[in-house]
């Protein structure tokens, strides 16, 4: 549907409508030039059928009247429509003007919770780009100063141990057995019915947008406009029990070797040794009490004095620490805030 625009007096500014080519208060007439407008001030005024007009006005080329599309001569100095300026549009094309209307409260607090958001996602980046930055390790200088170095020899004693497990290892001997829970499957019991909120578009009404004809008139075009609602619906839920698997398991007696405890050695100096001890390394035929030497294990580290002038160890691999000497600059791992190398 058309409705009807308005014009503005040069002269007296007073508002009129636009099927008025003289204003009502101070006579001058409708400009040449003139651009037409919705005033939000006054009510929609609907044109009638039989005057409804969707053509634009063109523009005489000679006085810049601007005359009906229907006329094919200036109403104004008779030239020829053939030697127009062109239409309305051309000078330029106004865009759909939309009618005002109050915001409505949901359309403000949806604009709150995506500033929240958008808040809350670059508190997020801030904390995780900051973390990054501050457990970043990084490089430091330090001088060695001395070494320090531990070794240890497991002792193990030959014994009879009483085990269990799904199967007897070879050489176990085998005491008893017993039906016993090795897992569990998960095994679908029944449906639950729950309800759930689903989100739904509904239409809100209409907005409504008024184009420019370029004659005066205005075409309401109406868009559709929709919220955002909420509906429970009921669904199934499948719920799972935890159905036990059983199998046999073996009790038994086998007999091996334990480590019972170290024999450790320390020392601060670059020369490591281990402990004497005249456990043999391996027994042919053991009985129960027997002795024997088991793993050999090492930690080595460099002292060193950090940039600060406080003392740190770092540990290294024996083929690493044993290329190192004193008075030797070397380069290690820490965290941004501290002076402690890390470990590994």
């Amino acid at each position: 549907m058309n409705v009807w625009g308005y014009w503005k007096c040069p002269y007296c500014g007073e508002v009129v409508r636009a099927d008025h080519k003289d204003c009502p208060k101070c006579g001058t007439s409708i400009p040449n030039d003139v651009r037409f407008f919705m005033d939000p001030t006054k009510p929609i005024e609907y044109v009638d059928k039989e005057q409804e007009n969707n053509e634009a006005n063109w523009l005489c080329s000679y006085c810049r009247m601007q005359n009906p599309a229907q006329a094919e001569v200036c109403e104004n100095c008779g030239a020829p429509k053939a030697q127009s300026l062109g239409n309305y549009q051309t000078n330029p094309e106004p865009k759909p003007t939309p009618r005002p209307r109050p915001q409505r409260e949901p359309e403000r607090r949806k604009k709150k919770s995506y500033k929240s958001a958008l808040i809350g996602l670059i508190l997020m980046i801030l904390v995780i780009v900051v973390g990054n930055w501050y457990f970043q390790p990084v490089t430091r200088e330090g001088e060695v100063t001395g070494f320090e170095w531990e070794q240890s020899i497991t002792v193990e004693e030959f014994q009879r141990c009483h085990d269990s497990g799904w199967n007897v290892p070879s050489g176990g001997s085998l005491v008893s057995s017993n039906r016993e829970v090795r897992s569990y499957k998960k095994v679908l019991d029944h449906y639950e019915t729950k309800t759930k909120k689903v989100a739904k578009k509904v239409k809100d009404g209409y907005d409504v947008e008024y184009k420019d004809l370029g004659n005066g008139q205005f075409k309401e075009v109406k868009k559709p406009r929709y919220k955002t609602v909420y509906e429970e619906k009921t669904y199934k839920e499948p719920v799972y029990r935890q159905e036990p698997i059983y199998d046999t398991k073996y009790y038994y007696d086998i007999d091996r070797w334990n480590a019972i405890t170290p024999l450790t050695t320390s020392g601060t100096d670059h020369e490591p040794t281990w402990a004497e001890t005249d456990l043999p390394k391996d027994v042919q035929s053991p009985t129960y009490g027997d002795k024997r030497q088991g793993a050999r294990t090492g930690k080595y580290w460099a002292v060193i004095k950090d940039d600060k002038g406080n003392e740190q160890k770092v540990e290294y691999t024996l083929e690493k620490w044993e290329a190192l000497k004193e008075g030797d600059k070397i380069e290690y791992k820490t965290r941004r805030f501290s002076d402690e190398p890390i470990k590994g």
